[in-house]
């Protein structure tokens, strides 16, 4: 056999003892653990604290600033409720919504009955547009919200809204619901 083909099956020979013969090459590794801590979760709540007892007419309409005894088509009527804002956490930022739609029932069934609803915000005094935001800063501070229905003038088609059948109805307006939806910190 020639040296060299000797020498080849030598270095395939030792090259199988280094991988210990089972296809695998031996080095050596390490690791460290690290203690990792905790964290704590920030949290976020709304509190109702109370409403106005009674709706009033609001700014601008007939009567406005007095208690509503019967409304009529055309009236436009408001209550004031407050709300206790909790928000805990580094980079809280939350908008605050209430729904455009109102649902109600009527007392006699009314089919022509309608009404739409707006809400106005501040905090601790200070007004924030609809959508606007709170923040952590706000934790335990007062949310007003100003609710705004909107009791349309009838029509006269045959379609029509507010029409003679909502004559002498008891409207009860379903719960009022205000919204605090996070924003992500990082769009």
């Amino acid at each position: 056999m020639k040296k060299s083909t000797k020498g080849a099956v030598a270095a395939g020979g030792a090259a199988v003892l280094l991988m210990g013969g089972a296809g695998t090459l031996a080095f050596w590794t390490a690791t460290g653990d690290a203690d990792g801590g905790a964290i704590t979760a920030g949290s976020m709540t709304l509190t109702p604290v109370g409403c106005d007892a009674n709706w009033v007419y609001a700014t601008g309409s007939a009567g406005a600033g007095t208690t509503v005894t019967t409304f009529v088509p055309g009236d436009v009527v408001t209550k004031e409720c407050t709300f206790t804002i909790g928000a805990t956490g580094d980079n809280l930022s939350a908008t605050v919504d209430a729904p455009d739609t109102l649902t109600f029932t009527t007392a006699p069934a009314a089919t022509s009955f309608s009404a739409t609803v707006d809400a106005t915000y501040d905090v601790d005094g200070t007004a924030i547009a609809d959508g606007g935001t709170v923040t952590d800063a706000d934790d335990g501070e007062t949310l007003t919200v100003a609710f705004e229905v909107d009791i349309p003038f009838g029509t006269a088609d045959p379609t029509g809204i507010n029409d003679n059948d909502m004559q002498g109805v008891v409207a009860t307006l379903d719960t009022l619901t205000v919204t605090l939806t996070q924003v992500d910190p990082n769009p």
